[in-house]
């Protein structure tokens, strides 16, 4: 209960509100014990000026029966030649992230994820995370 006043008072959830002190140590330790969502790479594409409801169905459902056949596979950016993995607090802050990159790249897909530890994703040399990437307030972290 506690929880949901704070969010709607500060218009951060519990993981946004560490990360906006900026004290680094503090954030590290909370990702040791707050789960995020991981999205899963798409593996399909549709036009967003084309596609129709049946596509995107389909799409759905390939992206559903591949999530379940093959290992996780996580939504890894390449930007500037830097390795950057999008993490979000929340479902509704990966709903952003998928609206504004589907708008970026003119592209309909279907997005899944996975909720885990930060600190239990296997290095994928990654340069940087990037926390609830394209909404309101967003964090990046450097990889070590």
């Amino acid at each position: 209960m506690i929880k949901r006043i704070l969010e709607a008072v500060t218009k951060k959830d519990d993981l946004e509100r560490v990360a906006a002190r900026g004290d680094v140590s503090a954030l590290n330790e909370y990702l040791r014990k707050r789960t995020v969502f991981v999205p899963k790479k798409p593996k399909h594409f549709l036009d967003a000026d084309t596609f129709t409801e049946g596509e995107l169905l389909t799409v759905i459902e390939k992206e559903s029966e591949a999530a379940r056949a093959e290992p996780f596979e996580p939504w890894i950016l390449e930007v500037d030649g830097k390795r950057r993995l999008p993490v979000f607090s929340s479902q509704k802050k990966m709903e952003q992230f998928s609206k504004r990159i589907s708008a970026d790249l003119n592209q309909v897909f279907a997005l899944l994820a996975t909720e885990a530890l930060l600190y239990d994703i296997p290095d994928l040399g990654l340069d940087y995370v990037d926390l609830n990437l394209f909404c309101e307030e967003t964090w990046e972290i450097g990889m070590k």
